[in-house]
């Protein structure tokens, strides 16, 4: 595995998981983790809902 870090045409920095031998593989970094803090709220606003 290897952390690989660049930035895109509009300047933007991505963080990318990086691997594999036969079948390489790559994880957005920032993608996985907007994606992660979307998926929390939501569930705490349908905890907060249900415990209301």
């Amino acid at each position: 595995m290897r952390l690989q870090t660049y930035r895109d045409e509009n300047c933007f920095r991505h963080f990318d998981l990086t691997g594999g031998g036969g079948h390489p593989w790559s994880i957005d970094l920032v993608e996985v983790t907007a994606s992660g803090i979307l998926l929390v709220g939501f569930a705490c606003a349908l905890v907060a809902l249900w415990a209301h």
